[in-house]
């Protein structure tokens, strides 16, 4: 019988943290923990045994790091989801995580909410980013020579598509029905955008959108 379980694995070194993660997915309904690692290059090993349809892995590890890490797991198969987890949240490291394209960044601490909305996220595909980390995004927008730059890579192919519909004034129900997803789905998406920017309406995020110049 088939598993209609989404299959996660955990890349953490620390073993707190590895027991709290493991903790929180076998709460979750509809996900399943089918793996736990100390190293990214132990969790690559052993990848054609699990294929795991999203993958949680902390930045800084042992060896191989979480950004490295990505660019491999992504070569062995490019729709797979990536979480990183890191306890950074400097421009630096933002601009890694961006250019990596790895679908989703959150700061510790996790909370148990947090990391449920992050696996969430990643399925209907979104970008999950922690508070902190969307400020200083915002913050980079703010500075115009990022902005093609960070506006290519911060929202997922989803958040774009939805975000152009609603930039020319697409209501929910109409952008639900021309990307065929559902109402709910829609809203999900336009939260996330607006945590991302900063904001917490239409007209606030409209605003911003045109002055940072990103239609």
């Amino acid at each position: 019988m088939k598993n209609d379980k989404t299959s996660v694995i955990v890349i953490e070194d620390d073993e707190v943290l590895l027991d709290a993660y493991e903790y929180y997915i076998n709460s979750y309904e509809g996900f399943e923990l089918i793996g736990m690692y100390s190293t990214v290059t132990s969790a690559l090993k052993n990848y054609d045994n699990v294929q795991p349809d999203i993958i949680v892995s902390d930045i800084s590890m042992p060896g191989l790091n979480g950004i490295e890490g990505v660019k491999k797991f992504k070569t062995l198969n490019e729709s797979i989801k990536i979480i990183l987890i890191s306890v950074h949240d400097e421009v630096d490291y933002i601009l890694d995580f961006i250019e990596s394209r790895v679908d989703g960044y959150l700061t510790k601490p996790i909370s148990k909410d947090s990391l449920l909305n992050a696996l969430e996220s990643v399925l209907v595909g979104g970008m999950p980013l922690t508070g902190d980390v969307s400020k200083q995004i915002v913050n980079m927008l703010r500075n115009q020579k990022e902005d093609d730059f960070i506006v290519e890579n911060i929202f997922s192919e989803r958040e774009a598509e939805i975000l152009n519909l609603f930039t020319k004034g697409y209501t929910y129900k109409a952008i639900a029905e021309t990307l065929f997803i559902t109402h709910s789905t829609v809203n999900f998406h336009i939260q996330n955008i607006y945590c991302k920017l900063d904001v917490n309406n239409k007209s606030d995020a409209l605003d911003k959108l045109k002055n940072n110049k990103l239609k």
